[in-house]
């Protein structure tokens, strides 16, 4: 089965029946994960820097008018947290959050350059730059840009980010490859009014953008939005078949293992829904490092709960992988 074949077949895929995609799309996936990849799972710490945030997007728990305490991390508990996650061998570091503006590029560039001099790979999400920004952060030696389209559907995407429009986003994207960042983007499935050809799309659109972290996920509900209260979790099974198709079009990328399972409440660090994910040739998982009086303050989503670094030892070690 070629990639074209794939690509051009998707719906099909996505579509039949559980029994023969177990047998065949997910046993590949998961094979070309041991093989191809060598049974690796990529380990990163994830810190948040703030929940501070301009925009208001409808399935966010940090949008701005979501009635939560809101915090930005202080230089010293930056530096020790880049501190920590090198001297535990963890080889990079996730910087995320909200776009605040009254983070100015400086700081972001004085938190990278912290982190290259420990030795580690550098990965930052803090909303939409400029071009000039995008190569400023690349200069101090960030490695891995994140920006997510989200939705590909630009009058759904439209829906659910009021404060850009699609042309926009993708623009900002596309300017993080002109400044010769590598790129991390993916969508969300399971948001209200999706339909399984826009979810064909999204992945056609991962694929195209050749991006080197796909950090694809469910809806999850984020208390105090207005989506919680009229939107389920996303269809978690098709996310694991996402997973399998876009691990055997796109063997050498990273993808994010981080899923939850199909019980009612479960998040990201979900162990079932971890092992999972990987069975479907995932093969990337986060440690939280953000201060632990602060990280439940960053709730994009409802329970983030993220597992430990000998929590995910002790998940691939069955499946026969290894964590680098």
């Amino acid at each position: 089965m070629e990639h074209r074949e794939i690509y051009d077949d998707l719906k099909h895929y996505l579509t039949m029946d559980k029994e023969e995609f177990d047998d065949s799309i997910k046993k590949r996936a998961f094979d070309t994960l041991l093989n191809h990849n060598d049974g690796y799972v990529e380990v990163s710490a994830l810190l948040a820097l703030t929940n501070v945030c301009k925009n208001d997007c409808t399935y966010c728990g940090l949008g701005r008018s979501n009635h939560i305490k809101r915090f930005t991390l202080d230089e010293e508990s930056v530096i020790n947290s880049i501190d920590f996650v090198a001297d535990n061998n963890i080889k990079e570091i996730f910087f995320i959050g909200g776009e605040n503006p009254a983070i100015k590029i400086d700081t972001y560039i004085k938190y990278i350059e912290a982190a290259k001099s420990r030795g580690l790979k550098t990965n930052l999400a803090m909303g939409v730059f400029n071009k000039k920004e995008y190569e400023m952060l690349k200069a101090a030696g960030l490695d891995t840009y994140t920006l997510k389209f989200e939705e590909s559907n630009p009058t759904l995407f439209e829906t659910y980010k009021t404060d850009i429009s699609f042309e926009d986003r993708m623009n900002a994207i596309h300017q993080v490859k002109k400044a010769n960042l590598k790129l991390a983007s993916g969508s969300i499935v399971g948001l209200s009014g999706q339909t399984i050809d826009d979810v064909v799309n999204d992945i056609k659109l991962t694929v195209d953008l050749d991006v080197e972290w796909i950090p694809i996920v469910p809806y999850l509900p984020a208390s105090g939005t207005k989506m919680a209260e009229t939107t389920p979790k996303g269809d978690v099974e098709l996310t694991l078949r996402a997973i399998s198709l876009l691990r055997l079009m796109l063997p050498d990328c990273r993808i994010t293992a981080a899923q939850p399972s199909s019980v009612d409440g479960s998040g990201f660090g979900d162990r079932d829904g971890n092992i999972e994910a990987l069975k479907h040739g995932a093969n990337m998982l986060f440690v939280e490092v953000t201060p632990y009086a602060l990280k439940k303050l960053f709730s994009i989503t409802d329970n983030r709960t993220l597992p430990r670094l000998q929590e995910i030892k002790d998940l691939v070690s069955p499946l026969n992988l290894k964590i680098r």
